[in-house]
């Protein structure tokens, strides 16, 4: 449930930090550059269930090693899960590390305690789901980065774990005209839930699903613009927090919107059941074996399933900031044992872009 908090007193500072990244984005970044909080909002973000939250939101953006300005960089939308942050979340997923190998910049959006007290997404919000609520919040964050840092505006892509991930799902859904690609680790997919008890329940494993009719309703939320949806799905078979059944769901939906995409029609043009399973063993260093199952089109994976085993509630191959195994955790919701999801997203969102991505037919 929600838990509302005093208004915190970096909000007050809003001006400050926004006049402390607009001067750091006249500078290259040598050595890579996490810049300082910044904050946006929207007109459309506010929440179905509580008014008086703020309608904007603080982000940090990473800028990699040698990124200069005015030359177009990808960028990959990073939504933490419940009781993270944009900080330990960069850490925990190593993400800027490979932001700096591949050359990508890196938004990570971070939830305010005033919105929810978990600082979870507010992923089962009506209005969020209608392209409007934190969806507004966060592409307004987009539109933001975009405008001021030379973003290649074919290369955006989204990914998220947990509350995130249902975000990034939503948000793929309904800005299939924005996103190249995005990711779901361990989420639900659009529409299962629509107000907090709901959203609730799906966390304790008893939502229910039809595919055909979410498919249905993220199709729609899609308006003018609707293009195919690249979705890879991470999930670990161990998670207590989020049914592994739930990947299998996101799947489904997004098979929904290939089969809606590329006739207009909901004929099973494209299914859940195409995908070919390939099972792939532990790597050297890591304990848990993982599954893959791909659904290709035109030599590329459009939809595609990773369910690792064994593993729970974490980000896979992610940092959990131990340096000896005795050691306290200081970045939970982390699996350093699991094979790399941080890397298997930037390989997935590589081969696409937006251009790339079919344009859908009309509904028929």
């Amino acid at each position: 449930m929600q838990r509302l908090f005093p208004f915190p007193i970096r909000h007050a500072m809003v001006c400050l930090f926004a006049i402390a990244i607009s001067m750091e984005s006249q500078a290259t970044a040598e050595q890579g550059a996490f810049l300082p909080e910044a904050s946006i909002g929207s007109a459309d973000g506010g929440l179905t269930y509580n008014w008086i939250v703020p309608k904007s939101r603080d982000y940090r953006l990473y800028l990699p090693k040698g990124y200069v300005q005015g030359k177009p960089k990808p960028l990959v939308v990073m939504l933490h899960g419940c009781r993270q942050d944009p900080e330990n979340f960069a850490a925990g997923t190593r993400m800027n590390r490979l932001a700096d190998e591949h050359g990508f910049l890196a938004l990570y959006p971070g939830q305010s305690v005033l919105a929810n007290g978990y600082s979870c997404w507010n992923w089962f919000d009506p209005r969020t789901q209608a392209r409007g609520g934190e969806a507004a919040i966060v592409m307004a964050m987009v539109d933001d980065v975009v405008r001021r840092y030379g973003v290649d505006t074919d290369r955006i892509y989204v990914a998220g774990i947990s509350a995130g991930g249902a975000f990034s799902a939503i948000l793929a859904s309904c800005y299939s005209d924005v996103f190249a690609a995005a990711a779901v680790h361990s989420g639900f997919p659009y529409g299962v839930a629509d107000n907090p008890i709901s959203g609730m329940r799906a966390m304790e494993k008893a939502y229910p699903y039809d595919a055909e009719k979410s498919g249905k309703a993220a199709f729609e939320c899609r308006g003018s613009g609707r293009r195919a949806m690249p979705m890879l799905v991470l999930q670990g078979s161990a998670d207590d927090k989020v049914l592994p059944k739930a990947a299998g769901d996101v799947i489904k939906q997004f098979a929904q919107l290939e089969d809606y995409c590329d006739d207009g029609k909901d004929n099973d043009s494209a299914t859940s059941t195409q995908l070919v399973k390939e099972s792939l063993p532990a790597k050297p260093g890591e304990q848990h074996a993982y599954a893959v199952s791909t659904l290709t089109r035109d030599g590329k994976p459009v939809l595609r399933e990773v369910m690792v085993t064994g593993l729970a509630h974490a980000w896979s191959g992610g940092d959990d900031g131990r340096m000896n195994p005795g050691d306290k955790v200081k970045y939970p919701y982390n699996d350093p044992l699991g094979p790399d999801a941080s890397r298997m997203i930037w390989s997935f969102f590589s081969q696409h872009t937006l251009s790339g991505n079919a344009a859908c037919a009309v509904r028929q």
